[in-house]
């Protein structure tokens, strides 16, 4: 019975500490980025795509955004903040300067979270 509990008991911290590191997914930029390396985001209502990533027109990282005319939208100096379970990333438009940014979760984005309109991108 002494066996089944201590086994019971591991599980436990095994299991606690598995949550715990998914929901703490984004605690520094370096895992933000890593995390977006090689993915897309989707939003099938409008057609956007969304990227993180290396833009060698301009030889940086950044917010890469397609339309579904193939237009292609490039924000860098993008700044990163980390919050734990979740991250928010804003760059600035190579072509106007106006910015651009979203709230990362595990799996999805939001554009505009918090306001009127928001937009969510899942991982394609």
């Amino acid at each position: 019975m002494k066996k089944l509990n201590q086994l019971f008991l591991f599980l436990a911290v095994i299991f606690s500490l598995s949550a715990k590191s998914q929901t703490n997914l984004f605690t520094d930029e370096s895992r933000v980025i890593t995390y977006m390396d090689g993915k897309t985001f989707y939003n099938s209502e409008n057609g956007l795509e969304v990227e993180y990533g290396y833009i060698s027109s301009y030889n940086t990282y950044g917010i890469k955004v397609k339309n579904k005319n193939g237009n292609k939208f490039y924000f860098i100096n993008v700044a990163i903040t980390t919050y734990g379970s979740f991250a928010d990333l804003e760059g600035m438009s190579s072509e106007d300067g106006n910015n651009f940014g979203f709230r990362l979760y595990k799996g999805k984005l939001i554009v505009g979270k918090g306001q009127s309109g928001e937009q969510t991108f899942y991982l394609k």
